[in-house]
Formats: structure tokens, sequence, C-alpha cells
């Protein structure tokens, strides 16, 4: 194993799941709204919510 994220693998949020079904959709990536990890208070690292990992803004 590399350690790499496959496609499989990246967690999207709603928004951006239903983006990639065509590009009559596109335009839902703006609407995404889970740019950070969100940890659960006191969770020792644990998350409640991943941040989205698609391609649209992942760097940000």
């Amino acid at each position: 194993m590399t350690g790499r994220a496959t496609e499989a693998d990246v967690t999207l949020s709603a928004e951006c799941t239903v983006a990639k079904l065509g590009p009559e959709y596109a335009d839902l990536h703006k609407e995404c709204r889970q740019t950070k990890d969100v940890p659960l208070i006191h969770g020792g690292g644990i998350l409640l919510v991943h941040r989205c990992q698609c391609r649209c803004h992942r760097g940000k």
C-alpha cells in the first residue's frame, strides 16, 4: 500500500457527489461548505465531519 488515496477513498460532500453526475449539476461545487474537518470536542482526534476532498477545492 502506498498511502495515497484512491478515488474510492476520497471523502466528498453531498453537493460535490451530485455535481459529479453531469455537467448540468457542475454549479453545485460552489455550494459545498465542507472545506474543513470538524473534530469531536474531547474526542481524541475523532472527526464529526471530514472535509470534502473534491479536486475543485482540495487546496483550500
